[in-house]
């Protein structure tokens, strides 16, 4: 049986299990957009590569500091910053255009409006004491980096945030199609939503980055906190899986509302389990009792005991167990 887990209601061991299956996704999807055997010379990369030089951008990048000071930004050079664009081409829906406009700004133009929005003051991730006030006052901190960045030619929406993730992942929110569309499934759109239209603008975005960390907030611990990024990536997952006919079995794990309901019936199921035990026990010790003592009367021989075993099937019987109820881009 296979089940597509709402991000409304996905528990943490789902959401777990479908982030795990990334790589392994991510494997068919590069397999399918550009075989290894068939790369083109200019472009030596297939996609499984550059997601691993991707994911670990975010701990390679140097320290930034701006003209207002130190905020733990972070610097990207012009080549980086085209590679991360080539990487979102890769992964999602392929547009020719987007590439060469970026390639056609200048090199330390490039350099100076990424990493002035890099440099800016950065939002805290999501914990699980956080509140919709604090997702207001992320966004409009992220808002302010992607306004800077739209200014570069080639450079939308939905390609600001693919920059700004691969530094931020885990605050950042890429804007991906199939993470945007899972995002924005719940129980009134959910047969519809791997068709639904997407306009890659600041609105669309703003409900995206508001529903991620929703879901941040709802799967995170006291001890442990679940970044925007990995939200993302479950989404992509779901998407191409979709895509790709590939389906996994979903095994039913105990949520925090079924515990909770288990927990209320295990008392009376408990009593209603024990009551059944003592009849059982009462029947079993009367029988053993008539048996015992006919057995010992010598005067009327065997009809005694039968007379006696006959009636103590009448006696007691076991009562039967009762139950409870964007510069319009990808």
């Amino acid at each position: 049986m296979t089940s597509l887990p709402l991000p409304s209601t996905i528990s943490q061991a789902e959401f777990r299990a479908i982030l795990s299956r990334y790589p392994a996704t991510l494997k068919a999807v590069s397999d399918k957009k550009q075989p290894a055997k068939k790369l083109k010379s200019d472009d030596s990369q297939t996609l499984e590569e550059i997601d691993g030089w991707r994911d670990g951008l975010a701990d390679d990048v140097k320290p930034g500091k701006s003209a207002k000071g130190e905020f733990g930004g972070r610097t990207l050079d012009a080549s980086q910053v085209k590679d991360i664009v080539l990487w979102k081409l890769k992964r999602g829906k392929f547009r020719p255009t987007i590439l060469p406009l970026v390639n056609s700004n200048p090199g330390e133009e490039l350099e100076a409006i990424v990493n002035e929005a890099l440099s800016m003051p950065l939002p805290s991730q999501v914990t699980s004491g956080g509140t919709k006030d604090d997702d207001d006052e992320a966004l409009a901190q992220v808002s302010s980096m992607m306004k800077v960045l739209i200014k570069l030619k080639g450079i939308g929406p939905a390609t600001a945030t693919a920059i700004l993730s691969s530094v931020f992942p885990a605050i950042v929110p890429m804007f991906s199609d199939e993470a945007f569309r899972w995002i924005m499934m719940d129980k009134s759109n959910a047969s519809t939503g791997w068709n639904r239209k997407i306009s890659y603008d600041a609105k669309e975005y703003s409900e995206f980055f508001r529903r991620v960390r929703q879901v941040c907030r709802e799967l995170a611990s006291e001890d442990e906190a679940v970044d925007a990024g990995s939200v993302e990536k479950v989404g992509w997952v779901l998407g191409w899986e979709a895509a790709l006919g590939i389906t996994h079995p979903i095994e039913e794990t105990p949520t925090e509302s079924s515990r909770r309901t288990k927990a209320k019936k295990d008392p009376v199921e408990s009593v209603l389990q024990q009551e059944q035990k003592q009849a059982n026990a009462l029947f079993s010790n009367s029988e053993l009792s008539k048996f015992a003592t006919g057995s010992l009367e010598t005067t009327g021989g065997l009809s005694k005991t039968r007379a006696k075993r006959k009636n103590t099937s009448a006696e007691i019987s076991p009562p039967p167990l009762r139950r409870s109820k964007r510069n319009r881009d990808t």
